[in-house]
């Protein structure tokens, strides 16, 4: 064969190969379009026109990227559209406690742990929220609440509802409060505090003359997921699935928890992106299948590589050896046996409803459930040895550290070593950064795997703090008082413990080290990091 009669045939297995790349591609864009096809329903039809880039009256559309984001939302697939969320369904259409247009009131009993919440009336007649507007013929509302995505996603509303999520609002009084707004300043809290934590949302001008209704510059914009809406009810679902895509996908991604959770008192997304979970996902996020809808995303099953915040806390799992596999859940705390927020940690009793159903498992049960989550990955051996590891954490943490402070520090207060104000004298910042900062760093570290935050953003800083600054400015402060000898007593007292245990295993390096427990410290050493040579 000639060269020239080789170059033809080439030639033609050249074009017939493009073509067929080309039908091939054609054909994907065809499936990707019918599969994205948008249903725009006749009642929100002028919105879309108006909002999106065609505009009104030869204007530019108002906000065409918000519906351009609607239009990529499986919303949009599913004729979920504008009025669907932002209209206002008329009284009767539904039961006035779950009809959005009427004002409920929230109650939470710490003590159970139950919420509820109730229609408020006025002269017997449900009260009807005050941001409703005419807009265009309709009534509509800018702040929309969880009550209005419970009347198609009721079970993840009702989940969420029972969360410490839904709640994020409720620290009034506490010394984080005190702090951003009185120690740091008003400003600080509108911007900080309340974009994570949620505030109550205030409209400070009615609607008037087809005018919308002005929110309170203070209050809104607001993003919290503890936000208190306008019609009573608490949270954000936009927190997490960001308007107005309301994406899946976004909510599975670690960067969206890591709006919130991180910084110097809860880096857990720094611990994270440290930890071996963090590399594999960032290694393997290709293969994640990241984007499917919520009920198909299933670990063990859609995916193996690698966890996000969403796979432990709350994503599904699949059966496997004798699990029986987890459905998803917007209830965060679900699989969470100690809460390593407070000054000293606990492990939250379980919760259950007056009907007898159970609305959070006891530790135990809840443990069991993170347990099924990691051994989908893990062997059972493996992830018992990582709790016992966790655990002795958290008990250092407590008994060294959070519990003798936490006594001293009241013991101050109580004798009027330090006064009443919150977070006026430096012994209030040590104290707080203590427990709230690197306490909580050490705990969560140890959690989430960051061994640097265990090591030296945690205990190391602990360690130096308490025993080179907090203790002595304790007694300092007691020898001004004229109350040095009683503080001296307490302090030895408290690290002592009962029987003197805690002074033998925590405290009694700080005099010096007897002959034994030297001995037993290099025979640590030599088992920890010699190598097993025989």
């Amino acid at each position: 064969m000639g060269l020239k009669a080789k170059q033809v045939i080439i030639a033609v297995l050249s074009i017939a190969i493009l073509v067929v790349l080309g039908f091939v591609v054609f054909t994907e864009k065809e499936h990707i379009l019918v599969k994205r096809q948008v249903v725009v329903k006749s009642d929100s039809a002028g919105c879309v026109h108006c909002h999106g880039t065609e505009g009104h009256e030869g204007l530019p559309g108002k906000d065409p990227g918000i519906v351009a984001q609607w239009r990529a939302s499986e919303h949009a697939v599913q004729g979920v559209g504008c009025m669907d969320c932002h209209g206002v369904p008329k009284a009767g259409e539904m039961p006035d406690e779950k009809n959005p247009r009427f004002v409920v009131k929230m109650a939470w009993d710490k003590n159970s742990g139950i919420k509820t919440m109730t229609l408020l009336k006025k002269n017997g007649k449900p009260v009807e929220r005050p941001d409703i507007w005419n807009h265009e013929g309709a009534q509509i509302v800018t702040d929309v609440s969880p009550r209005t995505c419970a009347r198609c996603h009721e079970k993840e509303a009702e989940e969420f509802f029972n969360s410490r999520h839904n709640s994020a609002s409720q620290f009034i009084g506490s010394v984080d409060n005190f702090l951003g707004r009185f120690a740091e300043g008003p400003a600080a809290a509108n911007s900080g505090c309340q974009q994570c934590h949620g505030s109550v949302v205030r409209v400070s001008k009615p609607a008037q003359d087809g005018n919308p209704p002005l929110y309170a510059p203070d209050t809104w914009p607001n993003t919290g997921i503890g936000r208190v809406n306008t019609d009573g009810s608490w949270g954000s679902c936009s927190a997490c699935h960001s308007r107005h895509e309301f994406s899946a996908q976004v909510a599975r991604r670690p960067e969206s928890c890591g709006k919130c959770h991180m910084g110097p008192d809860h880096p857990q997304i720094e611990i994270f992106n440290e930890s071996k979970h963090g590399i594999a996902f960032r290694k393997n996020l290709a293969h994640m299948n990241i984007d499917v809808p919520g009920g198909d995303w299933v670990l063990g099953k859609n995916y193996t590589q690698a966890p996000t915040c969403s796979t432990c806390h709350m994503g599904p799992v699949a059966p496997h050896g004798n699990h029986k596999g987890l459905e998803l859940t917007h209830e965060v705390g679900a699989r969470i046996s100690w809460t390593l927020r407070p000054k000293v940690s606990i492990q939250p009793k379980g919760i259950t409803g007056k009907d007898g159903k159970v609305i959070l498992k006891g530790p135990a049960g809840r443990r069991a459930d993170m347990q099924q989550v990691c051994t989908t990955c893990h062997s059972q051996a493996w992830v018992n040895n990582f709790y016992v590891q966790f655990d002795q954490a958290v008990a250092l943490y407590n008994n060294k550290f959070g519990k003798p402070a936490t006594a001293i520090y009241g013991f101050m207060k109580k004798e009027k070593i330090l006064d009443s104000v919150p977070m006026n004298e430096k012994m209030d910042f040590l104290y707080f950064e203590l427990w709230h900062h690197e306490g909580r760093r050490a705990r969560h570290g140890a959690s989430m795997m960051g061994p640097d935050y265990v090591q030296w953003h945690g205990f190391y800083e602990l360690s130096q703090h308490f025993y080179t600054e907090f203790l002595p400015l304790a007694q300092e402060l007691a020898d001004k008082a004229g109350k040095g000898e009683q503080m001296k007593k307490f302090i030895e007292a408290t690290l002592h413990g009962k029987g003197g245990k805690d002074w033998e295993k925590y405290h009694r390096w700080t005099k010096g080290l007897s002959k034994e427990q030297r001995k037993a410290m290099l025979n640590w050493e030599r088992e920890t990091y010699e190598s097993r040579k025989k």
